[in-house]
């Protein structure tokens, strides 16, 4: 076997993983919920993986790659954007809606990233990238309502609503380390963890005293502790560290074809769980999945055409 059939071999399995663990996390961060509320349930998620990634960090690269090198508030907008805004915002939208469909809302990350270099280089994407921009909407659109119009109002628009700031959120965190040159990926995940970490405990501060959120109790922690242990452990640290290590092996583009496939986990769990989506939901997200693994592999035909 050559080296890169093992690079590929390997990057396979870790997206394998990735796909599992990521599929999985919504369910179990709704069935979480019930016990322990999105605001502490960040804090805890997010405080010890912080705690995790910093001691990576320093094995991996010493104990200077803690510092910040004079850009200390901007890992703090970002760490804040990308953990706590993403998080809590998350959380609280996974209270009112379904996984599954939280599941599609995220998968439209790399849509919101070709609008935004389009709007940042004033370059309009090509005919195929904004025709598979156009399909995933209307695709999402079918999952979100279903065929009922009245879903686009009420609690599941907001939940909805929610997610999807949680996804602009992630998104505008995962192109902010185009702001970090020279930084390695785990460097930039434990220092904006870990500073983003304290915009969490500001708002878990602020929605305790305003009567919206509460500390949980040693029972519902205990109640909840495989779900905990799997959101905080699984998701948080594995999932990130084996999307990295996939990476590179694979590179973005094949990586992010791999990712696509994340809401198919969410939706088998939820039909194993007795709901049976609706033809038309399925079949939306049928289109988004389409859409998104079409101008993927559009992208990658481009980078070779370039390489070559």
């Amino acid at each position: 076997m050559t080296p890169a059939q093992r690079n590929h071999r390997r990057g396979t399995l870790y997206m394998l993983l990735v796909i599992a663990i990521w599929g999985g996390f919504l369910p179990v961060g709704k069935s979480a919920l019930q016990m322990v509320d999105p605001y502490w349930l960040t804090a805890m998620r997010y405080g010890t993986a912080a705690l995790i990634f910093i001691g990576l960090l320093w094995v991996r690269e010493g104990r200077a790659a803690l510092a910040t090198e004079g850009q200390f508030w901007k890992i703090v907008l970002f760490g804040s954007v990308g953990f706590a805004g993403f998080g809590v915002c998350l959380f609280e939208g996974l209270k009112l809606t379904r996984p599954e469909i939280s599941g599609m809302i995220l998968a439209l990350g790399p849509i919101q990233v070709a609008l935004f270099q389009w709007w940042r280089t004033h370059r309009r994407p090509d005919n195929f990238t904004l025709a598979a921009i156009a399909l995933a909407l209307v695709g999402e659109l079918f999952v979100i309502t279903s065929g009922e119009l009245a879903r686009l109002t009420g609690g599941d628009a907001r939940g909805n609503g929610l997610v999807f700031l949680a996804s602009l959120f992630w998104t505008a965190y995962t192109l902010g380390g185009q702001q970090f040159p020279g930084w390695s990926p785990v460097r930039y995940t434990a220092l904006s963890c870990s500073l983003g970490w304290f915009a969490i405990m500001a708002a878990v501060a602020i929605a305790t005293l305003a009567g919206h959120s509460q500390p949980p109790r040693t029972e519902q922690l205990i109640a909840v502790w495989p779900q905990l242990a799997f959101i905080i452990l699984c998701v948080s640290v594995f999932g990130i560290l084996f999307w990295n290590m996939g990476v590179a092996k694979l590179g973005p583009l094949n990586a992010g074809l791999f990712a696509n496939f994340t809401p198919v986990i969410t939706y088998l769990i939820a039909i194993a769980q007795g709901r049976l989506p609706a033809a038309i939901e399925l079949a939306g997200a049928a289109i988004v999945l389409i859409a998104l693994i079409a101008n993927n592999r559009h992208q990658r035909r481009k980078v070779g055409r370039i390489e070559v």
